[in-house]
């Protein structure tokens, strides 16, 4: 479980069959320890490092606390140090998750920075962290699998995406999950279906994530397990009928959708918590892309403006980059003041930045 030797595959992304085969071996149950163990960790060690896990696992403070992905590596080490100790069985299974959480959380960092094989490579160093937590644990790892289909979509690979969903719901069926992680679920299958154009396959998803999220009356999950509420469910499956607009050529039928995508991205928004600001620049930017393919780009370029003020001190890449997608997608209108503006505005700020 040593961190250096999970991460010795070496640097090359991991696609196609190869990885879904690989990825089959961590919903196997683990072995129980064959004899209790002893070691020097206690109660009050254990409670720092989960103190210090907490702090990190929300995105906008890691930004705000100038949490660099560096730092939190060298905590992931530590961890990884005690957890290849001998332990207390009490401790174990609680460090092995903050070992979890901690390699999803540099995965994450790594992948918002476009760094997609060591986000991989962490990612799958949670799930085998997750897996030797035990059985009170397995469902962190059907969590990491929603993150890596996510992955694969950015990459534009929604079968591969859809797979490792598949993967995933199998998994979660087969522990019994909370409903608020089998929705999340069926919008990461979803989310692959409107890549694939699949229409209806995507209703049916989305209808299935929708139902399941609506019936939940669970309110005592550990915090891994509170995968998605309203205002996230709403975002997603916004910017995925935006994905179907931008597929259809029948102007009807974009239309249609186009305005789907905006029904659910302003809900998303009215719903999110002010805190939530990469979340909410997500939205902003989904929303202004979805009124280029309505032809109005006077409102496109307002809320992308939003959208560069809501996550002005973030430094998130992935923002960048969903901001460099309307840039180019604003292009045919540039006689548009407003749009020509913003434009230029965006090359000498912060897509600047993305190329430096």
């Amino acid at each position: 479980m040593k961190r250096r030797n999970a991460l010795a595959a070496g640097g090359a992304l991991v696609v196609g069959t190869a990885l879904t085969e690989t990825l089959e071996n961590w919903l196997v149950p683990a072995r129980p320890p064959s004899a209790p163990r002893r070691g020097a960790l206690g109660e009050s060690d254990l409670e720092r490092i989960e103190a210090g896990v907490a702090v990190l696992r929300r995105w906008d403070d890691r930004w705000r606390l100038g949490i660099g992905r560096k730092a939190v590596v060298a905590q992931l080490s530590e961890v990884a140090e005690l957890a290849g100790g001998m332990q207390p069985a009490a401790v174990q299974p609680r460090l092995f998750l903050a070992m979890a959480e901690l390699s999803r959380i540099v995965a994450s960092m790594s992948y918002d920075e476009g760094d997609h094989p060591n986000a991989q490579k962490y990612y799958t160093l949670s799930l085998r962290a997750a897996h030797q937590a035990g059985p009170g644990y397995e469902l962190y790892g059907v969590g990491v699998l929603a993150d890596m289909a996510r992955q694969m979509l950015d990459l534009h690979r929604p079968q591969d995406a859809l797979e490792i969903s598949r993967l995933a719901l199998d998994g979660a069926r087969a522990r019994r999950a909370p409903a608020p992680m089998m929705s999340m679920l069926y919008t990461r299958e979803g989310w692959a279906y409107a890549r694939m154009g699949r229409v209806q396959a995507y209703r049916r998803t989305v209808a299935q994530a929708e139902e399941l999220l609506d019936g939940d009356t669970s309110e005592s999950l550990p915090e891994w397990a509170r995968t998605i509420d309203h205002a996230e469910l709403s975002g997603v499956v916004g910017a995925r009928y935006r994905d179907l607009a931008q597929g259809q050529e029948d102007p009807a039928a974009k239309r249609k959708n186009a305005e789907e995508a905006v029904h659910h991205i302003t809900r998303a928004l009215r719903l999110r918590p002010a805190e939530q600001r990469r979340n909410q620049a997500f939205d902003l930017i989904g929303l202004g892309r979805t009124y280029l393919l309505l032809g109005e780009p006077v409102e496109a370029a307002r809320a992308v403006r939003d959208a560069v003020a809501v996550a002005g001190g973030l430094g998130s890449g992935r923002v960048r980059r969903r901001l460099h997608d309307w840039h180019r997608e604003a292009a045919p209108f540039h006689r548009e003041p407003v749009v020509a503006e913003l434009r230029a505005e965006l090359s000498r700020t912060l897509l600047a930045k993305s190329q430096t």
